[in-house]
């Protein structure tokens, strides 16, 4: 549904605290920035400082030069002229100039655009790897979920063009300062005239940039609204449903009207901003007309000569267009700003789990499991999803962890590989609270399938031997991990083996059924050859055959492993010597296969006993 904005939202006018708080946080991020670009590229950036420093002096150098040329070919026609020389000096000069001014401004492009491809990329591997290291939890929150689609679409752009336009904010101050010293040499009225008829167009640009942002801030539920809804319209799975539901009318619909609702406001800020400046550029027209008028009755009284009011009237003129500039470039760093304010703020989020000290011994050896007591609610809920849990898992035992939808069985998962920490209680590993052991040593120990398992566009054996990335080239333990998974006799009939790309995308490329990549994760899990092997639902897309077969292989690999199974499936979990039986967060039943079904009325019972009659 498209939200309308709410009271309170950001997009509406601001305090003038607001603006200086904002302005702060701006300045913050730019000094961050540039130092940034010095860490970084210290070469390129000083290199462009240099030259937007020698490019930003030129024009009052070259107006000086025009302006005794000007005089020297008067004085030339009048005959009042002392030294017929200086004027072949001065052109030599100006020429001079030209060239060098021409030859540094193709240096400072050099340096600005390798400095802006170079914090691209730097930027692009930062935020990357930022989000790839979030904790779930983050991505479970809306504000923080509208924080990161906001960097998401930003982050490629806002932090370089923050820096360039930084630059070039150095350089209209240069002109400024060079301006206002020589014009306050004629009057410092002129300078007056031309910095009051300019500051409104700064004021006008921060808030008109500054609710633009804000639309961002106030619908960035409707932006990512938008681009989930687009997603299923540019994807191929989604589509052939779409296609059967003869539902692609309704979602372009949808995601017109999202993106045309969202934009519509931005134009409207836009035309604003548009219509107000028009009015300031007469005052500023109005303005520049006064100090004309008085440097005209200067040449007229005979206290400025004609080469001495070109320079003035040329300076005058670069000057206000430099405090035009210097206002549209604030403006534009600060809208800017706020982009690149989100991006460190997400630079800088801490992260929610803390790895621990305690680093596990690298045997292969399975750990003792224990929860005890555990309770746990999910950030932002009220409700209980695990209740007074207590479970010994013991090293080298196979357990099953089953119940209806909702029972708590991925979140117990969640939390033992800490995605999550418990709201009470603990989870000991070995003796060790799971809060003190580090992680990286924790999960070199476990080998997962997951119930969202990753597909990745890479071939078949990349795909397994991602697994374990350090033993990528070890293809005989990729084609035994493949074997034991079920998945050895399809690959082999692909017709690049263990080369082929599973991806259509790609040239030569295919699509596995979902069956064949859910062994191929299988496999994936099995190459790692951890002590303790988690799986959740792994035989969700298999026939009863081929699921058999994969178990068969399962309980003969896993000899000596942990292994720790969920499945709705309970003729997936009936040789497991343990199975554990949830409801609502807690354990209602517990044990094997044979003493849970002599439990009268017994959930596991009743369950197994609707499979059987065909009610899954």
């Amino acid at each position: 549904m498209v939200q309308k904005i709410k009271q309170g939202d950001s997009v509406g006018p601001k305090s003038k605290r607001e603006y200086l708080y904002d302005g702060v946080k701006v300045a913050r991020a730019a000094a961050r920035l540039l130092a940034y670009a010095f860490r970084h590229f210290p070469f390129y950036t000083a290199g462009l400082l240099a030259a937007v420093f020698a490019i930003s002096v030129f024009p009052f150098v070259s107006n000086w030069l025009n302006s005794r040329v000007i005089d020297q070919l008067v004085g030339l026609v009048t005959g009042d002229i002392e030294e017929k020389y200086l004027l072949f000096r001065y052109i030599a000069l100006l020429f001079a100039i030209f060239l060098i001014r021409g030859a540094i401004d193709n240096v400072r492009a050099f340096f600005e655009l390798d400095l802006y491809f170079g914090i691209t990329r730097e930027f692009t591997n930062d935020v990357t790897k930022k989000m790839a290291f979030l904790d779930t939890e983050y991505y479970e929150d809306p504000k923080i979920n509208d924080l990161l689609q906001k960097v998401a679409e930003h982050y490629s752009s806002a932090p370089q063009e923050f820096v360039v336009t930084s630059f070039w904010i150095i350089s209209s101050i240069i002109r400024i300062i060079s301006g206002i010293g020589l014009l306050v040499t004629f009057s410092p009225l002129v300078v007056i005239f031309l910095l009051f008829t300019t500051i409104p167009e700064l004021v006008n640009n921060v808030v008109f940039g500054r609710r633009k942002w804000g639309i961002w801030h106030a619908r960035g539920e409707v932006k990512r609204d938008y681009w989930r809804t687009r997603w299923n319209l540019i994807s191929e799975f989604p589509l052939m449903e779409l296609r059967v539901f003869r539902a692609r009318e309704y979602l372009l619909e949808r995601m017109y009207n999202l993106f045309y609702k969202f934009q519509k406001e931005q134009i409207n800020t836009e035309r604003k901003r548009g219509l107000t400046n028009f009015f300031l550029d007469l005052l500023s027209a109005a303005g520049f007309g006064i100090v004309f008028l008085m440097m005209v009755l200067a040449v007229v009284s005979k206290s400025l000569s004609i080469g001495q009011f070109n320079f003035y009237v040329s300076t005058a003129r670069r000057l206000q267009e430099s405090f035009g500039r210097f206002f549209s470039r604030i403006s534009r760093l600060y809208e800017q700003g706020l982009y690149v304010v989100d991006i460190f703020t997400v630079l800088d989020l801490s992260p929610k789990i803390v790895s621990g000290q305690v680093i596990l011994p690298a045997a292969k050896n399975p750990p003792l499991i224990e929860f005890r007591d555990v309770c746990f609610k999910y950030p932002g809920t009220n409700k209980e999803v695990i209740t007074r849990f207590n479970l010994i898992i013991r090293p080298g035992e196979h357990i099953a962890i089953v119940g209806e939808n909702g029972a708590g069985k991925t979140t117990l998962i969640k939390l033992l590989m800490r995605f999550y920490d418990v709201t009470s209680g603990e989870i000991v590993i070995d003796g060790y609270n799971i809060k003190e052991v580090d992680l990286e040593s924790w999960y070199a120990k476990v080998g997962t399938l997951f119930q969202e398992f990753n597909t990745y566009h890479f071939d078949a054996k990349t795909n397994i031997g991602i697994g374990d990335v350090r033993r990528l080239s070890d293809f005989r333990s990729i084609v035994e991990a493949a074997k034991k998974a079920g998945a050895h006799d399809f690959i082999e009939k692909y017709e690049n083996k263990y080369n082929q790309v599973l991806d259509k995308a790609f040239k030569s490329g295919i699509r596995p059924s979902w069956g064949q990549w859910q062994r191929i994760a299988l496999a994936r899990a099995f190459f790692k050859d951890a002590p303790v092997l988690i799986l959740d639902e792994p035989t969700s897309a298999l026939d009863p055959k081929a699921e058999y077969e994969v178990f068969q292989q399962l309980f003969g690999f896993a000899q000596g492993k942990t292994v720790i199974i969920i499945s709705h499936r309970f003729s997936t979990v009936r040789n497991a010597q343990r199975i554990v039986v949830l409801r609502e967060g807690r354990i209602k039943e517990q044990g094997s296969h044979e003493e849970l079904m002599q439990i009268e009325n017994g959930m596991y019972k009743t369950f197994f006993d609707l499979q059987k009659k065909g009610y899954e």
